[in-house]
């Protein structure tokens, strides 16, 4: 080998170091303006950072706006969010008073805490339209579908602007442009003119195209102008305040802690494990985890709860890498192979269940980039950067580390990769998974059973996020230090049976607190009620004078149309994953192995829901969070086993289903032990912190992820292996009777 390939090892420690400083501390060049942002300029959520919390009307409308209109807003206002990509935010209206309540969180950097300043992120709120030389309108902004800008090919040093039209706005289009050409159609935002173009031709198309101008600023600010003006009608800002964060600095420390930590027990218990394979997975981790922070950190992603849990997902898939591959080298050196050779054949076996498990994830993360909103666009978004890195990391860091270092004489030792008992251990003990797949079924069903009784005992409870409800606010007397939580527990014992989180606001201008209760319910509060509430909150804070302020009914923070894409994308998902491990696994019958995946992510999307009814956990984004890393755990552990099934058939060393499939799971268990266990170590570290400091938020995820976890686990082996072996027995015996 050559003399630099050896140092390779030590380049990639350098760039993995210098990546963490960087990811860590951000760095200047060239003073402030140049500055790459660290993780302490993470834009954080709401709950850790506060925020601003606005309330828009309609402006000269001269009517109530109808619900189709309010809804329109609101998406249209959901979008330029995502497009800011700030995604920890709650948008919903109050159909009744004609009201669109925003919440999102600050910006990095911000110091003046100005919400004049953070509204101006969404755009402006104006009416967009499109009018001819009498000034009569052609088109509506609502009839634009989206917009974007490019350099002009045909023109040298000039750029466009493309318009992109729903089918309505193309008939309008068409009709006008016939008539005006050569004339100009101006476009206005209320009654600002904001461009004057001139109409060539007749235009009978979905899209058109806005050309000659001068500079790429002016072509990026017309289509952005263009893009926020497709509200149904102006919007004015009614009132706006200043949102506490309701879990505090306190929570980001106790996450942070608690992720420390659990990573270096990690690496610690790698390195115990696997010895010189455990270092390389170690710094391949630190790399993995610098490069995910710096794709958050510098474009700004909001993280949010379910970012938390991309994270928590990508980091598992990192561990589950590094382990098969250090598993496989194990076996090889077993075998009898040298050591250049052992980890030449353990990263060539490894490779396609880490190719194939991440692809089947990716699957999941791209599908809910197309189809996903808010919460679930920041798991994509976490997600997505993970399997990147899983693949930089996990796989191309990892081989060129340890080929470098296997150079070396003094590295090429046994003992180095494993000890003399586990070099003993040449045969792998096989249980009996398939034998025992009545008394798994008995486990599966009993959970279920229970599950299904504890949801007519509890009930299912729904965040307002889903089922909408009442928005209180009360001004009060006092500047007490008041916890928002200990609020939302009086009031929740003033009214039992309703779900009730809170907040703290402070009014910009006036500096005036308001405690503000969110109330999920399908009907409005009533007087009887608002008056329990008000004398609970007054009995334990007798300090305070608390007045009603005002009280909305509002819809679901979560719309129809989240709902619709978060069934589209997990039904498209599913066929996806299906599709996917019928071509790559159609030496093993890749139809019934997708199925049987798929019965085993219902099997664990079913324990987290149970998981979230008995610990009368309120269903909102921590269970859409949960849900979709239990997801992706889960086929990825029964990818892993699928892709043993698959070698070992190749091989064609068993002779019946059952032995094969028995052995396959034995000879990945230990894999999937290890894997699962580090992600339940550190969503187990997360919750003992939150239970610690009271975190309820924090806590209400951790304890479903964990169970899920675990489910996750048994599922891959001991229900997708045993049920495909019943699936396979079935069809020979099919045969054999025709």
């Amino acid at each position: 080998m050559k003399k630099q390939y050896k140092q390779t090892f030590f380049i990639v420690l350098v760039v993995t170091l210098l990546l963490s400083y960087v990811a860590l501390f951000g760095f200047h060049l060239m003073g402030p303006k140049y500055k790459l942002y660290g993780a302490g300029d993470m834009r954080f959520g709401i709950d850790i950072r506060g925020g601003v919390d606005a309330t828009f009307a309609p402006k000269d409308l001269g009517r109530s706006p109808t619900l189709e209109e309010l809804e329109a807003a609101r998406s249209i206002i959901e979008t330029r969010l995502d497009q800011q990509l700030i995604l920890d935010r709650d948008v919903t209206v109050d159909n009744e008073n004609g009201f669109i309540f925003v919440r999102f969180p600050w910006k990095t950097g911000e110091a003046n805490f100005n919400p004049d300043e953070a509204i101006s992120e969404l755009g402006s709120m104006a009416h967009l339209t499109f009018r001819d030389p009498d000034g009569e309108i052609v088109l509506e902004g609502k009839h634009v579908d989206e917009t974007s800008w490019a350099m002009d090919q045909e023109t040298l040093g000039r750029y466009l602007v493309r318009l992109k039209l729903l089918p309505e706005g193309r008939a309008l289009f068409a009709e006008a442009t016939r008539r005006l050409v050569g004339q100009e159609i101006s476009i206005y935002m209320d009654d600002m003119l904001i461009s004057s173009p001139t109409v060539r031709q007749a235009i009978d198309s979905n899209e058109c195209v806005i050309s000659d101008i001068a500079t790429a600023k002016e072509a990026t600010t017309l289509s952005n102008q263009i893009n926020s003006g497709a509200l149904p009608f102006s919007l004015i800002t009614q009132n706006y305040s200043l949102i506490s964060p309701s879990l505090g600095a306190n929570a980001l420390e106790v996450m942070v802690t608690a992720g420390i930590i659990a990573f270096a027990v990690i690496c610690v218990a790698l390195i115990c494990l696997y010895r010189i394979s455990g270092v390389v997975a170690s710094i391949a981790l630190l790399l993995q985890m610098a490069g995910q922070l710096i794709m958050l950190t510098w474009p700004q992603l909001t993280v949010t709860l379910p970012g938390i849990a991309g994270i928590i997902l990508s980091i598992g898939m990192g561990v589950d890498a590094n382990i098969i591959i250090s598993e496989r080298i194990r076996e090889e050196l077993r075998a009898g192979k040298p050591i250049p050779a052992a980890v030449r054949a353990g990263f060539q076996r490894a490779f396609s269940s880490v190719f194939d498990g991440n692809i089947t994830v990716l699957i999941v993360a791209v599908i809910m980039l197309v189809f996903g909103s808010g919460a679930m666009l920041s798991f994509a978004y976490t997600l997505l950067f993970g399997i990147i890195m899983n693949f930089v990391a996990g796989v191309l860091a990892t081989r060129l580390m340890m080929f470098s270092l296997i150079q070396y004489p003094g590295i090429r030792k046994l003992e180095l990769f494993l000890s003399k008992k586990s070099l003993a251990k040449t045969v792998v003990k096989v249980r009996p998974f398939f034998e025992k797949r009545k008394v798994y079924a008995v486990i599966s069903g009993a959970i279920i059973v229970v599950g299904i009784i504890m949801v007519f005992v509890n009930g299912v409870h729904l965040d307002i996020q889903f089922k909408g409800g009442s928005i209180v606010k009360y001004n009060m007397s006092e500047t007490i230090e008041l916890n928002s939580d200990d609020a939302a527990n009086i009031a929740e014992n003033a009214i039992p049976g309703t779900l009730i989180t809170a907040q703290i606001t402070t009014d910009y201008v006036t500096q005036e607190k308001k405690l503000v209760l969110n109330m999920a319910g399908d009907k409005a509060l009533t007087n009887e009620e608002l008056t329990s509430i008000t004398d609970a909150l007054q009995e334990t804070y007798p300090e305070q004078s608390f007045e009603l302020s005002e009280s909305n009914t509002v819809s679901p923070f979560f719309g129809k149309k989240f709902l619709q894409n978060g069934i589209i994308a997990i039904a498209l998902s599913a066929v996806l994953i299906i599709a996917y491990v019928w071509i790559s696994f159609r030496k093993i019958h890749g139809l019934s192995a997708g199925a049987m995946a798929l019965l085993s992510l219902f099997h664990d999307l079913l324990v987290v829901f149970f998981a979230f009814v008995i610990f009368q956990i309120p269903i909102g984004d921590s269970f859409i969070a949960v849900a979709l890393t239990i997801l992706g755990y889960s086929i990825n552990d029964t990818i892993v086993i699928y892709d043993r099934i698959r070698e070992n058939t190749l091989a064609n060393k068993y002779g019946t289903v059952e032995e094969l499939v028995n052995t396959s799971i034995s000879q990945s268990f230990t894999r999937s032990l290890y894997t699962n266990l580090a992600v339940f170590l550190s969503v187990f570290l997360i919750c003992i912190f939150a239970v610690g400091n009271g975190l309820d938020s924090v806590r209400s995820f951790a304890i479903p992820m964990a169970i899920g976890t675990i489910s996750g686990c048994y599922s891959t082996v001991c229900i997708a292996g045993p049920a495909w072996t019943m699936w396979q027995k079935h069809k020979n015996r099919k045969k054999l009777g025709s």
